[in-house]
Parts: structure tokens; sequence; C-alpha cells
């Protein structure tokens, strides 16, 4: 299976991590000297406006795609080797569950596509208790409104203990109750599995409720604007965002944000 993970080390390193691709007609710089380091255990949350390269950003990390300059390491190895031990995790805008099999088959097809992880971890009839869905194992995709169908998507990342869960955008698409409930359903599994998150977003307030911390991207290129730290109290609920404190946090998130 590789290497084993170093100890100690952090979940994620880049060091002037930049991607350019090219068009029909030009180079293109999606990325543009990237660094960063995240401790294992941490929810970062991504916030930037449109073309500044945050999808990218966790493709590069997933080994999705390979970065033109700069180096990374995710926990301590090379992302192909962290790929390869199915160390990582991928949830989708879209849930993109197979529409004939029940919920309980799709968070079981990766054991199905890849074989059995080398870690053992929750079963995935645990996985859909632990996003609240016991009792929905036999139903079909359809039977299942958009928030339970990336509950499932949740579920099937999870799948194997992943010591890191990317995130790009996964309630975007949902109203804001549903959304409101799955950012809370997203926390307690985070406190529950002590999984790394990187969680891409467009909502100032999703980014500030959810992270420990904020990294802000500038466009054209993408590169880091700022990381902001989130200074506000354990366990958090929703009435938190109508405190000062979170006031005060989501309007220097803004300000940042109209300067990107």
């Amino acid at each position: 299976m590789g290497p084993a993970i170093t100890p100690g080390a952090p979940a994620v390193e880049l060091h002037g991590v930049s991607v350019r691709f090219m068009s029909e007609r030009r180079e293109v710089a999606a990325l543009e000297d990237i660094s960063f380091s995240l401790s294992p255990g941490s929810f970062l949350t991504l916030l930037g406006p449109s073309g500044c390269g945050k999808s990218t950003l966790l493709r590069v990390v997933a080994d999705i795609v390979a970065p033109t300059s700069g180096s990374l390491r995710v926990l301590g190895q090379a992302p192909g080797e962290a790929r390869r031990r199915r160390e990582i995790g991928f949830v989708f805008q879209d849930a993109t569950l197979l529409p004939w099999r029940s919920a309980l088959d799709n968070v079981r097809l990766p054991l199905q596509v890849g074989g059995s992880p080398a870690r053992g971890g929750r079963s995935p009839e645990e996985l859909l208790a632990l996003v609240g869905l016991a009792g929905w194992e036999k139903a079909l995709p359809h039977e299942l409104s958009g928030g339970m169908r990336q509950r499932v998507s949740i579920a099937r990342a999870l799948l194997g203990d992943p010591k890191i869960l990317l995130m790009d955008e996964p309630f975007g698409a949902l109203d804001e109750i549903t959304r409101d409930r799955l950012n809370d359903e997203l926390l307690h599994i985070w406190r529950q599995t002590g999984t790394t998150i990187l969680f891409v977003t467009h909502s100032i307030h999703e980014a500030a409720y959810l992270g420990q911390q904020v990294l802000m991207l500038a466009a054209r290129p993408g590169r880091v604007r700022e990381m902001i730290p989130v200074d506000l109290p354990e366990p958090r609920q929703l009435a938190i965002r109508d405190t000062a404190g979170f006031g005060a946090l989501a309007g220097r998130l803004r300000a940042v944000l109209e300067t990107c």
C-alpha cells in the first residue's frame, strides 16, 4: 500500500502551487503561487469570487489536477499516494447517485468498484445513520429530497474513514432551510469523525459558520488574498448568526471579498 502516513505531518501543505491550462487561444492561469498549511482535524472553508480557482484547488489536493509548478503534500506524502491509499473523500455539488441503486447500495458502490479499503471505519449502514438516514436504506434516489441525496453522497465519501474530506459547494443548490440543517449536521459529522475538511462555498455566512479558518481567494489568477481565523464559541448553533461577533466576522469577510 505504499508508505505510512507521516506522524505529525500537516493534513495539507502547499508551497507556491500554480496551475495553468491551455485554451484554444491562450494560456489561462487558474491558480498562482498558492501556499498554506492545514493541521489534521481542521475545518477550512474556501471563499472567493467565481473564477478564483476554488474547485481547481480541491482537485489539486485530490490528485485530479496536477500543478504546473510548486509542491504539495497530503498527510505527509504525495497527493497521488494519499489517493491510492483512499485517504481522500470528495463530495461534489451534484450528489451523482446511480438512479437504479438504493441509498445503501450507492454508499456501497466504492467497495464494489475499488475493493475493500485498507482501514476499517463505519459500515455503509452506520454511515447512513450518521448522516440521519437510518430507515431510508432501500430508498431510490428519486424517492429522496435534494438534501437527502446529498447526505447519501456524504456517507459514500466517508466510506473507509478517509482522513481528508473535500467538499465542492455541496449545499449550493439547496433551499436555505435545508442548507442550514445540513450545515449543522456536517459540523456534527466533523466532530464525530475528526476528518479534515476543505469546504468550497460562495456563501459568506456558510463560510463563517462552518470554518475554523476561511481561506479568501482572489481571481484572475486565483491566489491567496487572506487566511482569516474564525473565533466563534463551540459547539456552534445557528443562533450564533444573530450575534454581534458573527456579524463582525461576516462583515470582515465581505469587505475582503469586495477587494478580490
